[in-house]
This record gives C-alpha cells, sequence and structure tokens, in this order.
C-alpha cells in the first residue's frame, strides 16, 4: 500500500466508509490518491420504455466531475486500466394505469453484457410511484473499456414507466434530480 492509500484508508475508517465519502475525500484532497480516475455522469432527460421484449439503453448527456474518464456517445470510456468503483442510480416512475411490475438494470462492457451485473426492482401498482434503484459493484476494467447502462421492464404498456427527470422546485426552492446517475473511481 502506497502512503497515499494509506491516508485515505484511514480517512475513509475514521467516517462511515461509503462511496460519497471516498468521492468528497478524493475531491477535497486529490493528493491523497496518485492519478486516480473518476466520473460523476448523469442524465437531465425522461428516458421511456421501448417494449416489454427490448434492453433500454441508459443516455447519459452531462458529465459533472472527471478525471481520466470521458462520455463518448452514452458510454463511459475509460482512460487507464485498474480496478474500478461502479455506481449507478435509476429514478424510475410509474405514470400510468395497467399493472406494476419488474424493472431490471445492468451494464455492459464493450457491448457485452457483464455476468452477474444485473439487479431486479419491482415498482408498484400506483400512479406516479416512484423506484430508486442502485446498482453497485467494483470491476477490473482495461484502457478503451466503454461501459454503457440498460434497463428493461415487464411493466405493460411499456409506456407506463420511463427513467424519470425531475425538474427544480420551488417554495422551497431545490435543485433538479436526475433520471440517471453514475459515479465511477479508480480504487487500484
Amino acid at each position: 500500500m502506497t502512503p497515499q492509500e494509506y491516508q485515505l484508508t484511514a480517512r475513509l475508517a475514521s467516517e462511515n466508509a461509503t462511496f460519497p465519502s471516498y468521492i468528497r475525500n478524493l475531491v477535497q484532497n486529490p493528493e491523497i490518491v496518485n492519478s486516480s480516475n473518476y466520473a460523476e455522469i448523469f442524465s437531465t432527460t425522461t428516458q421511456a420504455s421501448a417494449s416489454t421484449t427490448s434492453a433500454n439503453l441508459v443516455r447519459l448527456n452531462e458529465i459533472d466531475a472527471f478525471n481520466g474518464i470521458s462520455l463518448v456517445d452514452n458510454a463511459v470510456v475509460l482512460s487507464n486500466s485498474g480496478v474500478y468503483l461502479i455506481n449507478w442510480l435509476g429514478q424510475f416512475k410509474f405514470t400510468g394505469g395497467g399493472t406494476g411490475g419488474n424493472i431490471t438494470t445492468w451494464f455492459s462492457i464493450n457491448g457485452t453484457a457483464v455476468p452477474n451485473s444485473s439487479y431486479t426492482f419491482f415498482l408498484p401498482t400506483s400512479n406516479n410511484q416512484q423506484l430508486l434503484t442502485n446498482v453497485e459493484d467494483i470491476h477490473q476494467l482495461n484502457a478503451g473499456d466503454r461501459l454503457q447502462f440498460h434497463w428493461w421492464s415487464d411493466i405493460s404498456p411499456a409506456a407506463n414507466v420511463s427513467l424519470f427527470y425531475t425538474a427544480a422546485g420551488t417554495n422551497p426552492t431545490r435543485p433538479a434530480s436526475p433520471s440517471t446517475n453514475v459515479s465511477i473511481i479508480q480504487l487500484s
């Protein structure tokens, strides 16, 4: 373990060792990790389901903080090989009549679904019901790898479910909520 890795580990151990605390420590103290690659990527669009028989590609259109990672055609592209922590949030909304159902989320590397990367969540039958999904994984990745995120739902009709963007609000003032958010950081 390098002195920088030891320092980061000690700081995390003194707090709650969560992904947000890791990012906060990295951003506030970039000297504690040598050449760490990271990105915070999200979407400001609502994304409808195509159908109950096809996968939906998650469209990403904004990159907030980044180093060594880029966003190209809805794919997260890595500049360096290493072990990465991948965290994906999706804000789903049931918007119509009919029945609720399952939503399955997963990610792919270079166009191939990653084994054991899918998780299924249940969205109940209730108009305007929302569900926040969270998928987190640690994975060995190579320079040039392209990560993409996907979802599928058996909710019928498909138009009744979407990855849902929430605009900023007033009374009280509150920020917008992305439909999806991807945080990725190199661990080693």
